[in-house]
């Protein structure tokens, strides 16, 4: 138990907390990390002063509150009744991922407003701007609701499509049959030459159905990922042409067509962000079961320290979560391996090749 130096305890990203702080700032933190993870491991006695601390890593005053303020923006220190405590970088990093995945909703709804204003600066303000550039007079864009164009459209881009097709589908996802019927059209792109490759959500492999299908895609030649949530509906033709839903939430409503070079590479880049984060569906599991990866953060953390003997207790204290969450979290993880105890679960755990690698990766 540790008291609080003065002027620390900022939350990460705050502005006090600052940013990526400079190469003496990562060193100063780390010095003071490891002093107070050592304070933490001594036997009884007081919590020692801010000076103390400072001095224990060898730190003047402005150092250690520099190297303090690092390790708030990290996420290793944590105030629990007045007292800084060291937090597990593992800890920290399930913390931060967390963080991210609840981040998903708002994601979703700046993609929204992304979309309306991207509408409102081409289709109004750009026109507007007297001295353009070449590239910027090329870019057209074109609203269409009628079913049968937006389908015509898709098929002549499709057709017109020289090297690669690319396309991003949140969900939900339409009828099995018509991704069926759809088969023999990627069959003929791949007999084309054109590379192709789809982002699909995870939940796909929740159902048979479509955990069959996307293994049928994969054997037509398509590469395909898996992400947990994505904005909207893209799909990409070359660097020609986009299509996108002119509203995420109603995507079988208005289709935006986008045509020049000027946005296809914002678009290729915003792709292949969500491409980089996807898991491909070689590492999935098919038949809508779960595997190593769709273990969370956070479970492959407590995986790793049930694995070493700690208590629920103990589990919760080292990631400063409460003792309830740990045992969500390790039911869930019984109910999976079908296990009637935590030492069953720990034995299924140490045969299972799927889940050896937590304890050795995490």
């Amino acid at each position: 138990m540790h008291p609080v130096p003065s002027g620390e305890g900022c939350p990460p990203g705050s502005a006090a907390g600052g940013v990526v702080g400079t190469q003496r700032d990562e060193e100063a933190a780390l010095a003071l990390y490891e002093a107070l993870r050592a304070r933490s491991r001594l036997p009884g006695g007081s919590p020692p002063s801010p000076d103390e601390l400072y001095a224990a890593a060898e730190l003047d005053e402005a150092q250690g509150g520099r190297g303090w303020r690092r390790l708030a923006d990290l996420g290793l220190v944590q105030i629990r009744d007045g007292v800084a405590e060291a937090v597990d970088p593992d800890a920290a990093l399930a913390r931060a991922m967390d963080r991210y995945q609840a981040n998903a909703t708002e994601q979703l709804r700046n993609g929204v407003r992304l979309q309306r204003v991207t509408e409102a600066l081409i289709a109004v303000y750009r026109p507007a701007v007297q001295r353009e550039t070449r590239e910027t007079r090329e870019v057209a864009v074109e609203f269409v609701s009628e079913p049968r164009r937006k389908q015509r459209i898709r098929l002549d881009l499709s057709d017109a499509a020289r090297e690669r097709i690319d396309s991003m589908h949140p969900g939900p996802m339409p009828r099995i049959e018509v991704l069926e019927a759809s088969l023999a059209h990627d069959r003929s792109l791949m007999e084309r030459g054109i590379k192709s490759r789809a982002i699909y959500p995870m939940s796909c492999l929740a159902s048979p159905k479509y955990a069959r299908w996307l293994h049928d895609l994969a054997d037509a030649g398509v590469e395909l990922r898996l992400i947990d949530h994505a904005p909207f509906d893209l799909l990409t033709f070359d660097s020609n042409a986009a299509l996108m839903a002119a509203d995420p939430e109603h995507p079988s409503d208005t289709l935006i067509v986008v045509r020049g070079a000027a946005l296809m590479r914002a678009f290729r880049a915003v792709y292949e962000d969500f491409w980089l984060r996807g898991r491909p569906l070689a590492h999935s599991a098919g038949g809508g079961t779960e595997d190593a990866d769709a273990v969370t953060t956070q479970e492959r953390v407590i995986i790793r320290l049930m694995a070493s003997g700690l208590s629920d207790d103990q589990i919760a204290r080292k990631l400063g979560v409460h003792r309830r969450t740990v045992q969500r979290a390790i039911a869930k993880l019984m109910e999976r391996l079908n296990a009637a105890s935590r030492f069953e679960a720990g034995l299924k755990l140490a045969r299972d090749e799927e889940f050896a690698g937590l304890f050795t990766g995490v």
